[in-house]
């Protein structure tokens, strides 16, 4: 029997984030019967590792609700965030740069969140390219654009590795890729909004765990599952075993091609369930 790893997407995956009312994209926090579900996949001993744009401090509150103790992937694959003693190796022999902080052990792969604001202003003033910023906001303003709490915004506002883009013209947003290329940057479009980070991802993370995880599970068969919803998860879906599509807010499926990629009725979180519920643990 496989020891199964679910690597999961957060915004309209795990959760319900977003929905619409007439026509328009609005921010929710649907939570429904996910800690039900959640609890189903730890009492089966299965690691469920979240994988999101959301920064460390985002998923460190969801993780507690959920009461979800495995590591997690911040910020499009910018750092991986590792129980203190969850691994039974010293992972600075492995090779690996470790920080501490708190009762964890972060691996750094992307490049830091002021040097990547610094190159966005240079652009700005460069090339006169006009979007709007989760730093260009004061939480006020940030909470009240999102449709969150003040400290929700907070935490959203708490970034570490990548930076998000809010507002931006197709126009814009193609000239700026192109300058983010010739920097080291790059943009990876997510559920609603765009981030840009350096040449890092949530695969290029799930690979350094899968094989943390062999050394963990070293007398199992290890079978990886990614769940997603959106364009970024394309790198992860490439490093899993099987990959699962859930259907959008809009009801469709982002167009992406991808070998072992299954797609699901449900929207969201309802397709979470029904993916978790049908093909892991078989109820």
């Amino acid at each position: 029997m496989s020891q199964y790893l679910i690597f999961s997407d957060i915004d309209n995956t795990l959760l319900q984030s977003y929905i619409i009312k007439e026509g328009e994209i609005h921010h929710t926090e649907e939570y429904g019967e996910i800690k039900t579900v959640v609890k189903k996949i730890r009492d089966h001993n299965i690691p469920l590792i979240l994988c999101s744009t959301k920064t460390r401090l985002e998923q460190e509150k969801i993780r507690k609700y959920l009461e979800i103790n495995d590591p997690f992937i911040v910020e499009n694959g910018g750092a991986i965030v590792i129980p203190d003693n969850y691994f039974p190796i010293d992972l600075e022999e492995l090779g690996l740069s470790i920080k501490h902080i708190n009762e964890n052990l972060v691996i750094e792969l992307g490049k830091s969140y002021n040097r990547i604001i610094e190159i966005l202003q240079e652009i700005r003033e460069i090339f006169q390219i006009k979007f709007i910023a989760v730093h260009d906001l004061s939480i006020a303003e940030l909470a009240q654009k999102m449709e969150i709490s003040i400290n929700n915004a907070k935490l959203m506002a708490s970034r570490e590795y990548s930076e998000t883009i809010l507002e931006i013209s197709n126009n814009e947003l193609n000239k700026l890729k192109k300058i983010l290329e010739h920097r080291g940057l790059r943009i990876l479009q997510g559920t609603r909004y765009n981030t840009i980070s350096s040449l890092h991802d949530k695969g290029s993370a799930i690979s350094i765990l899968k094989k943390l995880y062999s050394i963990k599970f070293e007398k199992e068969k290890i079978e990886s599952i990614g769940i997603g919803d959106a364009i970024n998860d394309i790198p992860m879906f490439e490093n899993v075993d099987k990959a699962f599509l859930v259907r959008n807010i809009q009801n469709g499926y982002a167009s992406m091609k991808i070998n072992n990629l299954t797609r699901v009725n449900g929207i969201g979180q309802i397709g979470w369930k029904e993916i978790i519920l049908k093909h892991v643990i078989k109820r």
